[in-house]
């Protein structure tokens, strides 16, 4: 094995243990993995990747990555012993978001990386673009570039300086203070937020003391700190506006200083502040929307089903199996569909999933006892039968639950759904990331879960915006789609339901995933409708029409203008395909 090609051994073990510390080198860990599979892909005497892919030389694959299913199992059972690392990147885009004070992520080369709606409207800050430099304090910009382009000289999670910012409306002067960060990655970058220095009496005599001040420099200096204007002092002390500037002047000329703002900072150094605002706050989620939440379906021998149903009561059952990324999402846009095409979702979680309950090992009998758990959830609201929609991993329940309920399905409708990693032309052009993750848990599920476990971990951890903007590649239509707030806010909310029975859950779905499941589709019998993106990065158009060859009852639909999450960027589409499969329709 060629090491330089696949990485050493002790590089990927070395990255993996890492992860029981933090989710920073994830990145780099799964880059090394699917570098490695590459590599015995290619060395795979009759190959998968071959044009008939019909084999797969699995002594290639143990050769590269037996070795490392020790060291993955131990780091994982540290992982486990870490707890579940919720809300601990406090840099990160989630909690930039949640911070009420204007805060962003500023690389460095000066550009913003990620700004919060705040900094947007006190500052104009924008993704790409470098602040505007009229808005600093003369100097401040040129001194900031330069502490971002030599930010491995600082203390990681240590203030750097503070600058003054004026407001894009010029109204007022802001202290912004910079400090060194990491990124979800584990690289340095910087983090800029306006600040509100606290001023205490206590620390106020002590600094006046050391710097020997009035006590009219110490009043100009409360006022400074606490963002106090000088004409409101002046009016306060009786003075004129002219007195206390030349005061200020003095006071600035006696400490050796330049600005006011570099009086805050000389206080703020004092005092050892603490930036206020950095990710304490909760977002919350608004459950108006018409939604009906929380309806559990308790079977005879005790097992759990939890749904949730959107639409009017009187409109026409839907069958809805979500996605593990995004969940039970439901947007306005959809809401508005559902209306017009006068739909009712049927939103129904798979065991381990929110509050369904597990349901025995994993295996191929999964799916004839979630479709059992299903026709019961049918008989109970009066349905006989109603199309269904899979969006992504939950096509493999639309399929299990049409072999096995055969008279109540009428048709399938799948938003990008997935398809079985069986042999195939098809499997060649499944991308890179899908099949790592398919194969890891498929042939080396220590390995695989520990994979996956390190990516929950890294969007629990506060970095959900950096692993979702990873996933969904360079396509603008899914991340302008991620960048909307009510998108990124039911995600968010979505993840703490469908982990809240632990990552296990995300996991067990993936070695369903991973495993044979291929006869569900050859032995369903209703017609089946597969809506794919046209940028869909991970099983695209090209994917899914090698897949669907010669299959009588199997279409596929490229929907132009979408991607990933078309299910949110287009959802007339996909409720319009579902209605075709209404009886009569």
């Amino acid at each position: 094995m060629d090491n330089d090609i696949v990485g050493r051994d002790e590089d990927i073990v070395k990255l993996a243990y890492s992860m029981a510390i933090g989710p920073y080198r994830y990145r780099e860990m799964f880059d090394l993995l699917g570098t490695r599979l590459d590599a015995a892909l290619d060395r795979a005497k009759n190959g998968s990747e071959a044009e008939d892919g019909t084999s797969l030389d699995e002594t290639a694959l143990k050769s590269a990555f037996e070795p490392l299913e020790p060291h993955f199992e131990n780091a994982q059972s540290l992982m486990d012993m870490q707890g579940r690392p919720s809300d601990s990147a406090k840099y990160s885009m989630k909690m930039i978001d949640a911070d009420n004070h204007p805060s962003a992520l500023i690389g460095a080369d000066g550009r913003i990386v990620y700004t919060n709606s705040a900094a947007e409207a006190m500052f104009g800050l924008a993704k790409d673009q470098r602040p505007d430099e009229s808005l600093f304090e003369r100097g401040h910009f040129k001194t900031l570039l330069s502490q971002l382009e030599s930010l491995d000289q600082f203390e990681l999670n240590k203030m750097i300086s503070i600058f003054g910012m004026e407001s894009a409306d010029g109204d007022e002067m802001i202290k912004v203070a910079v400090t060194k960060v990491h990124d979800s990655d584990g690289h340095a970058i910087g983090h800029i937020s306006a600040i509100n220095i606290s001023w205490f009496p206590d620390v106020g005599k002590q600094f006046q003391k050391l710097l020997n001040l009035t006590p009219v420099e110490l009043e100009i200096t409360k006022a400074v700190v606490t963002g106090q204007s000088l004409s409101d002092l002046a009016a306060k002390r009786g003075r004129s506006v002219g007195t206390v500037r030349h005061q200020t002047k003095t006071l600035l000329a006696k400490l050796n200083l330049r600005s006011q703002t570099e009086l805050a900072c000389l206080y703020s150094g004092f005092s050892k502040f603490n930036v206020k605002g950095q990710g304490t706050e909760k977002i919350g989620v608004s459950t108006a929307d018409g939604r009906e939440s929380g309806h559990i379906l308790l079977r005879q021998d005790g097992r759990v089903l939890d749904y949730e149903m959107v639409g009017a009561t009187s409109a026409t059952p839907l069958l809805f199996f979500p996605a593990l990324l995004g969940g039970m999402t439901v947007t306005e846009e959809m809401r508005r569909a559902l209306n017009r095409h006068g739909l009712r979702l049927i939103m129904v979680w798979r065991p381990g999933l929110a509050n369904s309950g597990w349901d025995g090992p994993t295996g191929s009998d999964s799916f004839a006892r979630y479709a059992d758990d299903v026709k019961a959830l049918l008989d109970e609201l009066g349905i006989k039968s109603c199309p269904v929609i899979g969006h992504i991993t939950g096509a493999m329940f639309a399929y299990g639950v049409a072999k096995y309920l055969p008279g109540r399905i009428t048709g399938i409708v799948n938003i990008n759904g997935i398809v079985p990693m069986q042999p195939g032309p098809h499997l060649a052009k499944v991308d890179r990331a899908e099949r790592l993750r398919l194969y890891l848990m498929r042939h080396f599920p220590k390995i695989g879960r520990f994979v996956v476990h390190g990516a929950l971990a890294k969007v629990d951890s506060g970095y959900d915006h950096e692993y979702l903007h990873a996933f969904l590649g360079d396509n603008d239509h899914d991340q302008s789609t991620i960048k909307r707030e009510d998108i990124r806010t039911q995600f968010r909310q979505a993840f703490l339901k469908t982990t809240r029975q632990g990552y296990d859950s995300f996991t067990n779905e993936l070695k369903l995933a991973s495993s044979d499941w291929q006869y569900l589709i050859d032995d369903c019998l209703c017609p089946v409708r597969n809506l794919v993106g046209q940028h869909n990065l991970h099983y695209t158009p090209d994917v899914m029409h090698s897949f669907a060859a010669d299959r009588d009852n199997y279409s596929v639909d490229v929907v132009a203008d979408t991607a990933h999450l078309l299910l949110y960027q287009k959802p007339d589409v996909v409720f319009e395909a579902a209605k075709s499969f209404l009886h009569g329709a």
